[in-house]
């Protein structure tokens, strides 16, 4: 099996959180372990044995080690991910921002830092979908949603995706995060 390429550790794990099971379809897989080593060309991988835990199925991921990821909660430097796409990341990021109260004051003190990270990897996120726009552009492009839960999400909302509605959410999301760090 030949590792996939990754940009950073945050976009490897997101990713096996997005997999469904191979066996049973459920979005189930949970890391059972976890390993940094070469693969037989001497590339480093970071490799992740998970299991269903629907059905119980064993399975192995490998990823490519970048040279330098960018710190989290950033998932990966100018370049569009190829392994996430623009649909999959708008949902992560719609799903972490609507689990934190948009007002810090109504969200208990010790929740907070808890909040505050949503936050951060919801507007990490979005950052992704934006990355799919092309420069000259106002809606990220049909081949930008390679997955099925990705389509889906675009099918779902399509206007969601023009460049016009992702800067209004992405302000949203950083007001928010930004009252979370006052």
């Amino acid at each position: 099996m030949s590792p996939l390429s990754t940009r950073s550790p945050e976009e490897s794990r997101l990713y096996l959180e997005l997999q469904p099971c191979a066996s049973c379809g459920a979005p189930a897989l949970e890391v059972a372990a976890q390993w940094l080593g070469e693969d037989d060309g001497g590339v480093l991988v970071s490799g992740y044995q998970t299991r269903c835990a629907q059905c119980g199925a064993a399975a192995e991921f490998e990823f490519t080690v970048p040279d330098e990821p960018p710190a989290p909660p950033q998932f990966g430097g100018p370049e569009p991910s190829a392994l996430i796409d623009a649909g999959q990341f708008w949902t992560v990021a719609r799903e972490l921002a609507g689990m934190v109260p948009a007002d810090p004051a109504q969200c208990p003190a010790e929740d907070r830092p808890d909040a505050r990270e949503a936050i951060a990897f919801a507007v990490a996120a979005l950052t992704e979908v934006r990355k799919f726009l092309p420069a000259d552009g106002n809606e990220v492009p049909p081949e930008a949603f390679f997955t099925p839960a990705g389509r889906a999400a675009h099918g779902d909302d399509p206007t969601a995706f023009s460049r016009r509605r992702l800067t209004a959410l992405d302000n949203t999301y950083r007001q928010i995060l930004q009252a979370y760090d006052a």
